[in-house]
Formats: C-alpha cells, sequence, structure tokens
C-alpha cells in the first residue's frame, strides 16, 4: 500500500505531538449495506503486531491487515481547514470530515 500525503495535510500532520512509538492508524472497513461503503477511522496509537508500517515524510501510518483488505493500493490523505481529512483513490473519494483521534489514555 502506498499513501500520498498532500501538502495541506502534511502542514496538519505536523502540528502533531507523536510519541516516540505512535504514529496514525488507519482503520478501514468495508462495510456492506444497501450502499457500498467504506468506514474510515484515522487515531493516534502505537503500532501493533498486525500493522503494515508506512513511512511518509516522517510520519508513520500504521494500517492493520484487515484494513489493507479494504483500501485500494494507492490513497491520497488531504486536509481542508474547518473540513477536516479527505481519503481518496484515483477511482473514488472515500470520505471527507474525517477527525484525526487523539491517543486513548492508558
Amino acid at each position: 500500500m502506498e499513501i500520498e500525503i498532500r501538502e495541506a495535510a502534511l502542514d496538519e500532520l505536523k502540528k502533531v505531538q507523536f510519541g516516540e512509538r505512535e504514529g496514525i492508524r488507519i482503520l478501514a472497513e468495508f462495510v456492506g449495506t444497501c450502499s457500498i461503503a467504506t468506514d474510515i477511522e484515522l487515531q493516534v496509537e502505537e503500532k501493533q503486531a498486525d500493522d503494515e508500517v508506512l513511512t511518509v515524510s516522517g510520519i508513520h501510518f500504521f494500517v492493520p491487515e484487515l484494513s489493507l483488505e479494504s483500501l485500494p493500493s494507492k490513497i491520497f490523505l488531504d486536509y481542508k481547514q474547518g473540513f477536516g481529512y479527505k481519503i481518496s483513490s484515483a477511482e473514488e473519494t472515500y470520505g471527507y470530515n474525517f477527525k484525526l483521534k487523539p491517543r486513548q489514555e492508558k
């Protein structure tokens, strides 16, 4: 899998204070309802055992194996002030208004 971060998203991600072993987890799950959709979440977390790790512009992305099945081989991550993150591919847009969830306290 490949992630291309657009300039606006990269600028926003550089504001995040990541811990030493933290990155952004991309959770994606295909939802088979009357309309075809993929639920996606972005969250600051530590790497887990089944994650594929992608490092783009110094930012680590953790994508669980199950999420890889629900996403295309290349996604674009963009950001628009007031609207949040957008995830798309060359073929389609997976969603707008994604918020980066902060790490959960242990």
